[in-house]
């Protein structure tokens, strides 16, 4: 994963050293879902190492989430950012 001024961030954006579920270690991170996540998938495609520094975000992506079959919960829809979120950045996407 990421590091951000040596802060490990997800690649779509969370920062993973101030999450409850990563110090305990309950989430192992992204790299052990890289196959499967659809925003690490995108990523690689265009050659970003994080969803906030794609010049797309947010897109239709973030807007939607996307459906995942986890082992353990099931098939979620895994959407990180709120609507609210997603509306301020595409304002101050289009102010520039």
């Amino acid at each position: 994963m990421p590091k951000v001024n040596g802060i490990l961030i997800s690649y779509c954006g969370i920062i993973c050293e101030y999450c409850p579920a990563y110090r305990k270690k309950l989430c192992p991170g992204c790299d052990a879902h890289a196959n499967e996540c659809e925003y690490i998938k995108c990523l690689n495609k265009r050659g970003v190492s994080n969803c906030l520094l794609c010049t797309d975000f947010p897109c239709k992506l973030h807007e939607n989430g996307f459906k995942w079959t986890t082992e353990e919960y099931g098939e979620l829809t895994w959407k990180v950012y709120s609507n609210i979120f997603i509306e301020l950045m595409k304002r101050i996407k289009s102010s520039k």
